[in-house]
This record gives structure tokens, sequence and C-alpha cells, in this order.
């Protein structure tokens, strides 16, 4: 996960989900769809910045991920 400040006033979301890690494509949507809900629900307290969340693992801890979206206040 990288956080970067942007100047746009909100923050912004990219996410990197590789084939090699979820071979399908149904997999790979999902994972999205999860990080970007979670995502959308911290929104508000994340500021004014861009965050790029790539996955390189078959487990993904969400709880993780949202540990340290709510910590990047």
């Amino acid at each position: 996960m990288l956080l970067r400040a942007n100047t746009f006033g909100a923050p912004r979301l990219g996410l990197i989900v590789p084939k090699r890690v979820f071979p399908r494509a149904v997999d790979r949507n999902r994972m999205k769809r999860v990080l970007r809900e979670l995502f959308r629900t911290q929104q508000e307290r994340l500021g004014s910045r861009d965050i790029l969340i790539r996955v390189n693992a078959r487990q993904v801890a969400l709880a993780d991920v949202a540990q340290c979206l709510a910590g990047s206040q």
C-alpha cells in the first residue's frame, strides 16, 4: 500500500490485482469490489491523498488493509 498527498481535495484509489495472483477474472473482480467498498466506507476520514493498493498474495487480510487506511489519517 502506497500513500501520497494530492491536490484534488478528495482521496483517490488505485488498485493492482494481477492475473498471476488471481488467475480467474471472477476472483480479481471480487477482490476489487471488496477493496473499493472498504475504501468507500472510510473515504471521509482519508483526507486528500492518493492510495495505491497492490495485491501480491492470494490471502489478503482485509483487517490489515482497513487498519492501514485508518492509520493514514
